[in-house]
């Protein structure tokens, strides 16, 4: 596999993994379930769930190309660590979290770790 099919493959995992929680994390306390109340919830609610389980499930399929081409010593920590920095990064921007020093630290020691770990693959 060329390295251009790698970083495409670990881009589109990331993308997919990182948009993913968000989307579930800004729509999922809109559907009530509880043992007193089931509400169903709207039509676009549902429809933005299912587009976030749908990136779900496309990252697992991109994570297991990945585990095929790359050993586990570089796939894992590369993709733990870019989408730890992504989705603090979409928390921050979309979810308009808040993000202090040390993680934004954390995040530039991620990502130079990331390039010391995924160079040779």
């Amino acid at each position: 596999m060329t390295a251009t099919v790698k970083w495409t493959l670990f881009a589109g995992y990331v993308v997919s993994s990182v948009w993913a929680l968000p989307i579930l994390k800004n729509f999922l306390p809109q559907v009530a379930l509880s043992a007193r109340r089931v509400s169903l919830p709207s039509l676009k609610i549902v429809l933005w769930l299912g587009f976030g389980a749908s990136l779900y499930l496309l990252s697992f399929g991109l994570w297991l190309l990945i585990l095929r081409s790359l050993p586990l010593t570089t796939a894992y920590p590369a993709a733990v660590g870019t989408t730890l920095c992504g989705t603090i990064l979409v928390s921050v921007f979309i979810l308009g979290e808040n993000l202090r020093l040390s993680q934004g630290a954390g995040i530039a020691l991620i990502l130079v770790g990331f390039v010391l770990v995924f160079r040779g693959n």
